[in-house]
């Protein structure tokens, strides 16, 4: 595994979860939603498989599972349903910017979803690189509903934890401490 990769996301999940995680009430519903749904609340079919892209590019799919088997465009789908009600704009702009840009930089492509990986990657990196505030949006959600705990939301099955190698036992036991007694 590529030790960059996680501590890029161990570092920067604790500030998007920190963003994400306000309301736990609605982050349980969100971990629920994404658990289990099969049909989403605010996306259209396009914006969701736009947005699954873009999120599977920032968390890729490779030796280890990504955003993809995380659902975390649920997680996301149901955040903007309850605690990010309010960003519901911003994500469907998202969405379209997204096509847009997809347009620009292949004619043949419909949506962004439909663009080769690396056109994928190429238009994530101009909107980093202009600072196109829905980008950091995007990658904020895909790290909070990677990392975010599963009983808080996100997550799906602990992916984003045993991506990043973290043992969620949050109980420890003896041995604990063992060495400062015999010393």
């Amino acid at each position: 595994m590529d030790q960059s990769r996680r501590s890029f996301l161990a570092l920067t999940g604790s500030t998007a979860a920190a963003i994400w995680l306000a309301d736990v009430d609605a982050l349980l519903a969100a971990g629920r939603h994404a658990a289990t749904a099969d049909a989403f609340i605010v996306f259209s079919a396009a914006d969701a498989a736009d947005i699954e892209a873009a999120c599977a590019q920032i968390v890729p799919t490779d030796e280890t599972p990504g955003a993809r088997e995380a659902r975390v465009i649920y997680f996301i789908d149901k955040a903007l349903d309850t605690f990010a009600r309010g960003q519901r704009n911003e994500w469907v702009k998202g969405a379209r910017l997204l096509r847009s840009k997809a347009a620009r930089v292949d004619r043949a492509a419909r949506t962004f979803a439909d663009l080769r990986p690396e056109l994928q990657i190429a238009v994530l990196a101009s909107l980093e690189k202009d600072k196109v505030p829905f980008f950091q949006e995007l990658r904020n959600a895909a790290i909070a509903g990677m990392l975010a705990s599963p009983e808080h939301g996100g997550n799906f099955e602990k992916t984003g934890w045993k991506m990043i190698g973290f043992d969620d036992r949050f109980v420890w036991t003896a041995p604990f401490g063992w060495y400062d007694r015999d010393a």
